[in-house]
């Protein structure tokens, strides 16, 4: 299958883990994609998402349909070439392109309905967002997002115990929390770090900390679960379809995170590494070749 792809966030060199979880979905040896992302992150928006429409509307060749990340901004780009091209299209929503992006006025959440309306699928990380879609008019398959498990494996725990926040520089993602708990602080804001240092960085701490205030899904969190370390994360969003409170983390509903670190039990990596087979990257693509499947019949039984 041939897939235009357009995106919003996609590894570059200046933000080399940015939406690497569509660079991982698009891994599939059964999927030709053709990538329409942003080359960088440093222009204003307007000028990347022109681009990106130029680009999206210009690239030839035959393809089979057009899946879109994100509802908005790049949500619109993906809708104008599907329907121009007279493709199928599939798109998925993320998080914070409806938690915040369609709820920050009318015409956004104008945007966010009539790109939803127009898909012949749409596609969420959990049930939190499928909620929200539902809210938007239109009902999502929830197909959450794959961990390598080649990459993501169980490694023996460090002598002395350490936390570890992914998180970046973000009041959403609950840093001032993480400034306060954490022995190490990374990502956007922080300190960048490429995707291929996160599994060493997981198995040097004996914790991972996700204290978002809001969380569509929680990638590092299964990342973690999937390397053996206890999460202790904020019972919100995805994290609660992620975490099993006292299996593989600690799901923190009063706010007291250091209590939670405080009371972090003996745990075997292996054992709880086992729990996180369901997140895998080959079932996450199997998923989405399924959602697929079912779009290109769809379109033989009713073409448009």
């Amino acid at each position: 299958m041939r897939l235009l792809v357009i995106t919003a966030r996609y590894p570059t060199p200046d933000r080399p883990a940015a939406g690497s979880f569509v660079r991982d979905r698009l891994g599939d040896p059964a999927v030709e994609a053709e990538i329409i992302a942003p080359r960088g992150y440093g222009s204003a928006g307007w000028r990347r998402y022109t681009g990106l429409l130029m680009r999206a509307l210009t690239r030839r060749g035959r393809f089979d349909g057009v899946e879109g990340h994100f509802v908005l901004p790049s949500g619109p780009i993906a809708l104008v070439a599907a329907r121009l091209r007279r493709l199928p299209l599939v798109i998925y929503a993320h998080g914070g392109d409806l938690r915040e992006m369609a709820a920050r006025n009318r015409g956004m959440r104008w945007a966010a309905r009539t790109v939803l309306r127009g898909t012949d699928a749409v596609v969420t990380n959990s049930g939190e967002m499928a909620r929200l879609v539902r809210e938007l008019g239109a009902v999502a398959t929830v197909v959450p997002p794959g961990v390598d498990l080649s990459r993501f494996t169980p490694q023996p725990l460090p002598v002395a115990p350490r936390v570890l926040y992914l998180g970046g520089d973000s009041a959403t993602k609950g840093v001032e929390i993480a400034r306060e708990l954490a022995d190490t602080l990374v990502g956007p804001g922080i300190r960048e770090v490429d995707p291929t240092q996160v599994p060493a960085l997981m198995a040097s701490h004996t914790a991972v900390l996700v204290p978002s205030h809001a969380e569509s899904f929680g990638l590092v969190a299964a990342e973690a679960i999937a390397s053996g370390r206890w999460v202790v994360a904020r019972a919100v969003g995805g994290l609660v379809d992620i975490v099993s409170d006292g299996v593989n983390g600690t799901l923190v509903h009063d706010g007291d995170f250091a209590g939670a670190l405080a009371r972090l039990p003996d745990y075997d990596p292996a054992t709880l590494a086992s729990t996180a087979a369901r997140f895998s990257i080959d079932e996450h693509r199997r998923r989405m070749a399924e959602v697929w499947t079912a779009v290109q019949e769809q379109r033989r039984i009713s073409p448009t």
